[in-house]
């Protein structure tokens, strides 16, 4: 009788053991996990196996916050629209072997659960130059964020554009104009 109690509970500390070390880890790889998902209005430029704009993410517990996480990797089946913060409902998928220039987490849309425009004029800040790379591009005469993003720089431009020449970082202010371009506040 002893054996068997001792037995069970040695068994039953050894289950709450393995539980809990699971649970502190997270999902196990390919196991989907249901997460609420904040997409900021704006991209910001980032550097990884080269230059990308990323969605600025708060996952969970950290929505509503200060703090966002970059997001290099789309989420499969959204359409993102700048100027609007969205709240979602996705599927996260811890890879078991993902790509060695790739993110090791997929999140995968279930809903879009609010869909809010950006206030009018909401300023926000947006790295131009920066990791030693420019992310405004120019075609003909219009200039571009990353060959995605119409910049508007008024009449910032001419000076706007010689600083890009010759300062190593710039950080750029815009508000959202029409059609999904950004109008240029000032720069820095």
């Amino acid at each position: 009788m002893y054996f068997k109690v001792s037995l069970m509970l040695i068994v039953g500390i050894l289950t709450s053991f393995f539980s809990v070390s699971c649970s502190i880890k997270g999902n196990p790889p390919g196991k989907p996990e249901m997460v609420d998902l904040r997409i900021n209005h704006f991209r910001q430029t980032a550097m990884g196996e080269g230059p990308y704009l990323v969605y600025l993410i708060q996952e969970s517990e950290d929505i509503g916050g200060e703090n966002w996480g970059y997001l290099y990797d789309g989420i499969e089946g959204f359409e993102y629209e700048l100027g609007y913060v969205y709240d979602l409902k996705v599927k996260k998928i811890t890879l078991e072997n993902p790509p060695a220039d790739g993110s090791s987490i997929k999140y995968i849309l279930v809903n879009v659960r609010h869909k809010e425009k950006a206030p009018v004029n909401a300023e926000f800040d947006i790295q131009l130059k920066a990791y030693n790379y420019n992310f405004v591009t120019m075609e003909d005469d219009d200039i571009w964020l990353l060959n995605t993003y119409s910049i508007n720089c008024n009449i910032l431009c001419e000076s706007f554009l010689s600083e890009l020449e010759t300062s190593e970082q710039i950080t750029g202010t815009f508000i959202h104009g029409p059609e999904e371009n950004l109008v240029l506040q000032s720069y820095r």
